[in-house]
């Protein structure tokens, strides 16, 4: 009977540290995907245009003189359901095709300030 509770102790301890591996891994996967994404706060959501997202991500990047071409973006999007109120609006999640876009809009992001309307727009 001991050696069977000894057994049942190995395999308890290897599920776990298969599975705190198995963690660990997925993390650094997601962190890697999420790499060339940006984080847009502060946009105002349009009541009557769902899919203004992109429209939005384009007039940033043409305000903050950055190329930005459609086959460079590969998602964007806002988390979630619409809020009911508009005070807090949602960001809005772009990913970019390559890490080099996404590090343009990170280094004009200041710009933003100087722009009249995007004074409150936050890039990260």
């Amino acid at each position: 009977m001991n050696q069977l509770e000894e057994e049942k102790e190995q395999l308890r301890d290897e599920m776990v540290q298969k599975t705190n591996l198995l963690v660990f891994q997925l993390d650094r996967q997601e962190q890697y995907i999420r790499r060339e994404n940006i984080l847009i706060y502060g946009v105002e959501e349009n009541k009557e245009d769902n899919n203004d997202e992109e429209k939005v991500l384009f007039k940033i990047a043409d305000e903050l003189e950055i190329d930005l071409e459609d086959n460079e973006i590969q998602r964007v999007h806002r988390p979630g359901q619409k809020r009911r109120n508009n005070e807090n609006p949602r960001p809005i999640i772009a990913g970019f095709v390559s890490y080099k876009k996404r590090i343009e809009f990170l280094t004009n992001k200041r710009e933003l300030k100087n722009i009249e309307g995007r004074q409150h727009v936050f890039v990260s």
